[in-house]
């Protein structure tokens, strides 16, 4: 018998081990057997939470889509986006999601998170469609303030209209046409209703105004004082008398008239 935890019968000091775990001067084999069941616990427990991550309880049960705007169909996006119901929660990959719906034209921008246990979800904010444009085929088409091309073939009557020599297709970005752009920017709703579309000149830019008279911008750097130039000349002339209006110096518009048309 042992007196307390120290003493045994014959006086021999016995030490006892921790719990849980072998002593120091437990057998080899027993400690060798103790740290192999430890080891599988471990594995059951990494094996067990990855089968839970597989399992139908986090599986892919909704794709939500939230769109800063009216142009893109929720259903198309579903389509690209490349998830699909029933999937693994853990196979899904917002970077590769994301990437895929923002090739679509009309995406500003795309984030994408893993809602558990079973929500995607997507917020896209949507591109703005800024002007109109026309190439020489006859095609017709929406772009962006940066020149990317949104749709085509598309037109929206509320907005100005640029003439291109080819339209490129949605998502690609039309160069060298700035200066149409800046003066695109500058048109005010009481103009707008005067002009037909916006023409790139070797000089700089052109307005096509109702009626056939043109009107010369030349190369402005915003294109504000030649516009208003151009308003005060509509309010003072019969445009049906004039040829041809020239405001690229706006200080000083010339104005060609037709003079057997005003007869």
């Amino acid at each position: 018998m042992t007196d307390g935890d120290g003493v045994g019968q014959d006086g021999v000091e016995v030490e006892s081990g921790d719990e849980g775990g072998p002593t120091a001067d437990a057998p080899a084999g027993s400690r060798r057997v103790w740290w192999v069941w430890a080891l599988l616990a471990v594995v059951v427990v990494l094996v067990g939470a990855y089968a839970s991550t597989r399992s139908g309880l986090l599986d892919v049960d909704e794709l939500m889509v939230h769109i800063d705007g009216d142009r893109l169909d929720p259903a198309l996006v579903e389509a690209v986006s490349g998830v699909r119901s029933g999937s693994p929660m853990s196979s899904v990959s917002p970077e590769a999601v994301a990437r895929r719906v923002a090739v679509l034209a009309w995406v500003a921008d795309v984030e994408v998170e893993r809602d558990w246990p079973g929500t995607v979800r997507v917020w896209i904010v949507e591109r703005e469609a800024f002007v109109n444009a026309v190439d020489l085929d006859g095609h017709r088409g929406l772009l962006d303030r940066a020149g990317t091309v949104l749709e085509v073939p598309a037109f929206d009557s509320a907005l100005p209209t640029v003439r291109v020599d080819s339209l490129g297709v949605p998502g690609t970005r039309m160069t060298d046409i700035d200066l149409l752009l800046a003066a695109a920017a500058a048109v005010t709703p009481d103009l707008g209703k005067w002009i037909v579309a916006l023409v790139p000149t070797g000089s700089g830019v052109r307005v096509e105004l109702v009626g056939g008279v043109d009107a010369e911008l030349g190369l402005g750097d915003d294109f504000h004082d030649e516009f208003r130039s151009l308003a005060t000349v509509l309010a003072w002339v019969e445009l049906s008398c004039i040829v041809s209006i020239d405001v690229s110096l706006h200080a000083n518009p010339v104005v060609l008239r037709d003079e057997y048309r005003c007869s």
